[in-house]
């Protein structure tokens, strides 16, 4: 992710406290939050105003953040009770008792990935090259941070690569990326 500082939009949990941390490992960037970063964007208004700013913003790249620290992963995989939050009981539904925090927390960020790469969300403008979607694993305490790869939304941004939709840069960083995990 060599975009500029300022076009990348990192969605983050407001509870695991991640600017800090982003900053320090990617520069000045922006960001937008919700609980275990879990962005309902069947919000029309909602979607409208992230798009809006997004555009205004010429957001590249947007980074989405699963912290294995979230006290919402937290509260599932030690069965505690929730605070009633819609993010718990999305989070409840792709639990299995095998699940690890970092099982949990990829589960979480694939889902995510997967619901933001819909046509009706921003799948048209990944595969107009216009907009890269990344997520990130992170372990605040181990000062870890690792990409999620996942091959359906790569084969997308690399098709918009190879038809031209890309500048050069943009164009070398998603071949980098895709070819990083083969």
């Amino acid at each position: 992710m060599n975009a500029k500082p300022q076009n990348q939009l990192f969605l983050v949990c407001p509870f695991c406290q991640m600017e800090r941390f982003i900053t320090k490992h990617f520069g000045d960037v922006l960001f937008l939050s919700a609980p275990a970063s879990v962005f309902y964007f069947d919000d029309a208004n909602f979607l409208k105003a992230v798009k809006k700013t997004i555009q205004r913003e010429k957001i590249t790249d947007i980074c989405l953040v699963g912290e294995v620290s979230c006290c919402f992963i937290q509260y599932v995989l030690q069965n505690k009770s929730m605070t009633g939050l819609r993010c718990e009981s999305e989070i409840q539904e792709l639990f299995s008792k095998t699940d690890t925090t970092f099982s949990l927390t990829e589960k979480l960020l694939k889902k995510q990935l997967y619901e933001m790469s819909c046509q009706s969300i921003f799948g048209n403008e990944i595969e107009e090259g216009q907009i890269r979607i990344h997520a990130l694993l992170t372990s605040k305490h181990d000062d870890f941070i690792t990409p999620i790869n996942w091959e359906f939304l790569e084969r997308i941004q690399l098709a918009a690569a190879q038809n031209g939709n890309l500048d050069n840069a943009s164009k070398m960083l998603t071949l980098y990326c895709t070819e990083s995990i083969v």
